[in-house]
C-alpha cells in the first residue's frame, strides 16, 4: 500500500504543478497585457465581417446626360438643351466640376459677353445627369435686330448687326429657298412683335 501511495503522490504532484504553473502563467499574461486579449478578439471579429459592396463614385461619364438651361432674367424664360458632357469634363466629380463651373463664369467668352451673360449656377449633379443654368440678361436693342445665319441656324442680332440678342434652333436649310438668301444677305426686323411673329411661325 505504501508502494502505491507514493507512486501516486510521484504523478499527482507534478500534474498539479504543471497546471499551476499554466494557470499562473495565463495570469500573468493578463497582468502584463490587458488588452491583449481585446485585440485577439477584435481580429477575429472583423475576419468574419463580410466586405461592403463600395458605391459608384459620382463622376461624369459618357453616358451622363448634359444639360444646358438659357435662361433670360428678364423674361423669365428658359431653353433647355439636352447633350453629351464636353470631353474636357468627363471623369470630374462633383467639387472639380463646380470649380471649372465658376472659373468659367469668372472668365466668359467674349461671344457669352455680347450675349449678356452674367453667370451660372449647377443646379444638380450626379453620374447620370448634371444640370448647368447659364443666367443672361439680353441686350434691348433701340432700333431692332437684324436676322444672320450661322453654322446653318438662325441668330438674331442687335441693331450693330454685332451684339448677339439670341441664337435660335431654326435650321437655315428647312426655310424657303428666297427667304433662306435674303437672311444669308441679313434680313431687318424693326422691332420685337414681328421678330417673335418671325421665330413662332418658323418654329418646328
Amino acid at each position: 500500500m505504501r508502494f502505491v501511495k507514493g507512486i501516486s503522490l510521484f504523478f499527482l504532484y507534478p500534474c498539479m504543478m504543471f497546471c499551476a504553473g499554466i494557470y499562473l502563467g495565463v495570469e500573468t499574461e493578463r497582468y502584463f497585457y490587458p488588452g491583449k486579449q481585446d485585440v485577439v478578439q477584435e481580429e477575429i471579429a472583423e475576419e468574419s465581417i463580410q466586405p461592403v459592396a463600395v458605391e459608384e463614385e459620382e463622376i461624369l461619364t459618357a453616358d451622363t446626360e448634359y444639360v444646358l438651361e438659357e435662361f433670360d432674367t428678364k423674361r423669365g424664360s428658359i431653353v433647355e438643351t439636352v447633350t453629351k458632357v464636353p470631353e474636357k469634363y468627363l471623369g470630374m466629380d462633383r467639387e472639380t466640376f463646380v470649380q471649372s463651373m465658376d472659373l468659367y463664369a469668372l472668365t466668359p467668352p467674349l461671344s457669352e459677353q455680347e450675349r449678356g451673360f452674367i453667370g451660372l449656377e449647377v443646379m444638380s449633379f450626379s453620374r447620370s445627369r448634371v444640370v448647368v443654368r447659364m443666367n443672361y440678361l439680353y441686350t434691348e436693342p433701340s432700333k431692332g435686330f437684324y436676322l444672320k445665319v450661322e453654322d446653318n441656324n438662325i441668330v438674331v442680332y442687335c441693331d450693330d448687326e454685332k451684339t448677339v440678342y439670341m441664337y435660335t434652333t431654326i435650321s437655315a436649310l428647312e426655310l424657303p429657298e428666297n427667304l433662306r438668301i435674303q437672311i444669308v444677305e441679313g434680313i431687318f426686323m424693326e422691332d420685337e412683335a414681328a421678330l417673335y411673329n418671325f421665330l413662332e411661325t418658323y418654329s418646328s
